[in-house]
């Protein structure tokens, strides 16, 4: 049996591969203009099903985070950045701090 498995096996050769110049990319607005999903994170807890089944309303979630803390930015669930809350034009809105 073994003698029958090595007559089997062949050497592969593959051939020697090429460097190539990058190409210039010409159409930049395609990829420029892909929307992706952008998130400010306050903070985040754990909790068994039952205390989720269980919220109600006035019920307090706590968090991980202090009041004080630079608050997570993410994109496409990737953490990227921290920042703090400011207030524009009535609304809540994050500075960016730090890039990661």
């Amino acid at each position: 049996m073994e003698t029958m498995l090595k007559e089997r096996l062949y050497e592969i050769e593959f051939e020697t591969l090429e460097k190539k110049p990058i190409e210039a990319f010409e159409n930049k607005s395609a990829i420029l203009n892909a929307k992706l999903d952008m998130s400010v994170v306050i903070g985040k807890c754990e909790k068994s099903i039952k205390d989720i089944i269980d919220l109600k309303v006035g019920d307090i979630i706590y968090l991980d985070k202090t009041v004080d803390e630079d608050l997570d930015i993410e994109i496409n669930n990737k953490n990227v950045a921290k920042g703090e809350t400011i207030k524009l034009d009535e609304k809540i809105s994050v500075r960016i701090s730090e890039f990661k």
